[in-house]
């Protein structure tokens, strides 16, 4: 059972959706289509804080990146909507491109000057075991990370 869960896992991270959609977005159509999915299951209201979107500077050009945290969603008819035990969606808007990702915890760290995208994620990303794993990524023409 650890293995298939890996294995699903490891799809949806490898998944065309982690690497970047190929419509152009930012994060007014990533909310607005998270509302849009509420509303569809059985004619949920959708509410998100303040804090759903954030800017960061990951390219280094000094023009902020847009993230959409999803744990800062709530629809009425749904207490799972966007996540669950392998965490929840995280979308970085960089250049007209949203890349999701699976987070239970996320923070920006600063190392050196470089903007690294440090992910709390499910233990089955580096192991069978249970315990903390993260995800360290950075941005070079895309999100970089070691596997």
């Amino acid at each position: 059972m650890k293995t298939l869960l890996s294995v699903i896992l490891i799809s949806l991270c490898l998944s065309p959706l982690a690497f970047g959609a190929d419509q152009p977005e930012d994060s007014s159509a990533v909310v607005q289509d998270a509302k849009e999915e509420c509303a569809r299951f059985e004619n949920g209201e959708f509410h998100a804080t303040e804090q759903a979107i954030s800017l960061h500077d990951f390219t280094g050009d000094g023009q902020p990146e847009e993230i959409v945290d999803a744990s800062q969603f709530s629809c009425s008819t749904s207490a799972s909507m966007w996540g669950g035990s392998g965490g929840t969606f995280l979308w970085v808007v960089v250049d007209g491109k949203s890349y999701e990702f699976l987070a239970n915890k996320w923070k920006i760290v600063d190392f050196d000057g470089q903007s690294v995208l440090l992910l709390a994620v499910h233990s089955s990303e580096c192991s069978d075991d249970i315990g903390p794993c993260y995800r360290a990524l950075v941005w070079r023409d895309g999100f970089r990370t070691t596997r």
